[in-house]
């Protein structure tokens, strides 16, 4: 899931929201529309948003 958060191309200081809507695009239409997949979706987020902050904690700890 770490390389799907790499593509999205969002800069270290971006929003949780701009992490959600780069994710969005990645998705196809049927699966940000659907309701078979909102939890599949919802996990996808809550993962892209995780890994965002994991690389904000990164981050911090090099900055001088």
């Amino acid at each position: 899931m770490f390389g799907t958060y790499e593509r999205l191309n969002v800069h270290i200081d971006a929003t949780a929201k701009e992490v959600i809507r780069a994710a969005a695009k990645k998705l196809t239409h049927a699966a940000r529309r659907g309701r078979a997949h909102r939890e599949e979706r919802h996990i996808f987020y809550r993962k892209m948003l995780e890994h965002h902050a994991a690389s904000q904690e990164i981050a911090a700890q090099f900055r001088l």
